[in-house]
């Protein structure tokens, strides 16, 4: 069995051609009560990946095809047609959205577009007869509740029955990492986070220790728990693991949830000063406590290198094997690497002529594909998820690839947590991978653009943040335009909902970052920019006492937020580069200490840097 990780990990790499992470004795805020983001920001630069995919031609709606299983709902003339139907409304033209569709013969968007003329806001009242008769005409319609609320108030004695929508049950997705619940159900607890917030703000793991201490006699033994982990954290932040680890083993020794992340910062700790046994003894009571599953695969990943470190070869692959079991985990999919596993490429759920012989019967499900073929993609995601309520259990499998043959990957992601009782979500749909293209092609690998769309705003296209970061990649409003003016475009900010727009900017974004010098275009770096923004990046390569370890790198980000960013954008990047029979050179490059490059770089995938080895002892010291 080929075992990948002795050689990274008697070995820390010094930064050479990449951005300078040599430590030292400060670092950024450490996050505590939860570490600010800042999305695609303005930077100069940017160029073009002579290596990437190439560009795909269009940018709007899949086109349907009789060999894809779908056949085309709608000819040129009612496309035409239905369009002005549906704009019409949107601009609350209503005589205007009656007129063109009692000029148009009837079609398959009749009744949704008059449902939608008849609810929305604004528009003419409409008298009983028009609604008995569409209630009566198209009843599996989402607007079918609403229309016979309608009709009563205008004095309906009866309506046509309706289908009853079921109540579907709720999946989990793929896993992260949890963060452990703050405890505020005393007032001590209030009063100390008030009191220690400018420590924490400012990395001042003594002045904060001294705040904990002052309310510790008054704290529940979970919050006392809490602080003291968050205390130890400030100390790790800041490089001082000597005094990280001294007061993580009082929150080791605590209760609740907070204990288990006690154990990871002594683990951490006790890594980085080379003390393989301690590491090992806190990596396993990490493995053994920890609540989620994400941060039990990593005790048993990062307890595997300990008991490498410790010249236990023997142990480490039954901890690596223990990881495997947690396959859809970034640790999980690493230890299957580091073992030489080769995954079986779960290839993307496809729509076949099957599925749509199954729900072709269903008006709703050719309502929705007609929608998809004028843009009404909105509408057709509505539609489909009603029908998910309505419709048979034994569809729901079909519906669900059926959106994504669709190019409706919200509303995919939708039906893989919200299923009918007993049925099983597709794995694979969890990763949507939609036929849209950006504006100026594909020049960014498509699974790693993928992997940040569905970690920002789970393929939702109209979401928007309290930040002002809009669309599928969360771009702002001052990143579209200077990446517009770069590419000679005036983006409004309407734009930054279209797909082709929206992933036009973000990976024209994610080139300048690649190209910046504080990410040497080394890719874990450039995911944390992504998120964090470029100056916390910067910093860190001087404040995080990383040793050139690319996983101790990720581990050791101050921000919360951004350490489970990065982490879970990798995992998306591999299960997308799975789906399509890729080999994965980033996550082969990270099981070997490597640190991975941004993909379609010149030269090797993935570097590792000029290392000085040090040699582990179990007494915790370190010949250096």
């Amino acid at each position: 069995m080929r075992i990948l990780l002795a050689a990274a990990l008697l070995v820390s790499p010094a930064l050479a051609h990449a951005a300078d992470v040599s430590g030292g004795d400060t670092a950024s805020p450490a996050d505590v009560s939860g570490g600010d983001t800042a999305n695609p920001a303005d930077l100069p630069g940017g160029s073009t990946n002579p290596n990437s995919t190439p560009a795909e031609d269009g940018a709007g709606a899949p086109t349907l095809r009789e060999g894809d299983g779908i056949p085309s709902q709608l000819d040129s003339d009612q496309k035409d047609g239905y369009r002005k139907v549906f704009a019409a409304i949107r601009a609350q033209r209503w005589q205007d959205a009656q007129i063109q569709l009692d000029s148009m013969k009837p079609g398959p968007l009749h009744a949704i577009a008059r449902a939608e003329l008849y609810t929305a806001k604004n528009s003419p009242k409409v008298e009983l007869a028009p609604l008995l008769q569409l209630i009566g005409d198209a009843p599996e319609l989402p607007q079918a509740d609403q229309l016979s609320r309608m009709a009563k108030t205008r004095g309906a004695l009866s309506t046509p029955a309706i289908p009853a929508a079921a109540r579907l049950v709720w999946y989990d997705g793929a896993p992260v990492r949890q963060r452990a619940r703050s405890i505020k159900s005393d007032t001590a607890a209030t009063e100390i986070a008030l009191a220690i917030q400018p420590y924490v703000k400012a990395d001042q793991g003594l002045e904060a220790e001294g705040v904990v201490s002052r309310f510790e006699a008054d704290l529940t033994p979970e919050a006392r728990t809490e602080w003291q982990q968050k205390v130890a954290w400030i100390y790790y932040v800041a490089g001082d693991d000597n005094n990280a680890r001294r007061v993580a083993a009082k929150a080791q020794d605590g209760a609740g949830d907070w204990a288990p992340q006690a154990d990871w910062v002594a683990g951490l700790a006790a890594w980085r000063e080379q003390d393989c046994a301690g590491a090992t003894a806190a990596f396993e009571r990490v493995a053994t406590r920890a609540a989620d599953t994400e941060l039990r695969s990593a005790g048993l990943y990062w307890g595997s290198r300990a008991e490498m470190a410790c010249g236990h070869p023997d142990k480490v692959e039954v901890k690596l094997r223990a990881a495997t079991q947690y396959g859809e985990t970034f640790y999980g999919l690493l230890a299957k690497s580091a073992l030489g596993i080769e995954d079986k490429p779960a290839k993307a759920e496809k729509f076949v002529a099957e599925d749509w012989r199954a729900l072709e019967r269903r008006p709703n499900v050719r309502v929705a594909a007609a929608l998809v073929e004028i843009d009404e993609d909105g509408l057709a995601d509505e539609v489909l998820r009603y029908q998910a309520k309505i419709g048979s259990p034994s569809e729901h499998v079909a519906l669900t690839r059926l959106a994504g043959r669709l190019s409706l990957p919200s509303t995919q992601l939708w039906l893989t947590h919200n299923c009918p009782q007993g049925t099983q979500p597709l794995t694979a749909a969890r990763y949507p991978a939609p036929n849209w293209t950006p504006a100026g092609g594909w020049r960014v690998d498509k699974a790693l653009v993928f992997a940040h769309t569905l970690q920002e705003s789970r393929f939702n296209s109209e979401i928007r943040s309290a930040a002002g970061a809009m669309g599928l990649m969360q771009v702002k409003t001052g990143a579209a335009i200077d990446i517009g003016r770069r590419h000679g475009v005036n983006y409004a900010a309407s734009d930054l909902t279209k797909p082709s727009v929206n992933m036009e900017i973000g990976q024209s974004y994610l080139e300048q970052l690649r190209d910046q010098p504080f990410t040497g275009g080394l890719l874990p770096k450039v995911i944390a920019s992504y998120n964090a923004g470029p100056t916390p990046v910067a910093n860190w390569n001087a404040l995080i006492k990383d040793g050139g370890d690319p996983l101790l790198y990720i581990e050791s980000i101050p921000y919360w937020e951004t350490r489970g960013y990065v982490m879970v954008v990798l995992r998306n990047y591999w299960m997308y580069e799975n789906q399509e029979g890729r080999k994965s050179s980033s996550r082969e490059a990270l099981a070997q200490g490597m640190w991975p490059k941004f993909p379609g770089m010149q030269g090797p995938a993935a570097v590792k840097l000029s290392a000085r080895k040090l040699a582990f002892h179990q007494d915790g010291n370190a010949n250096r």
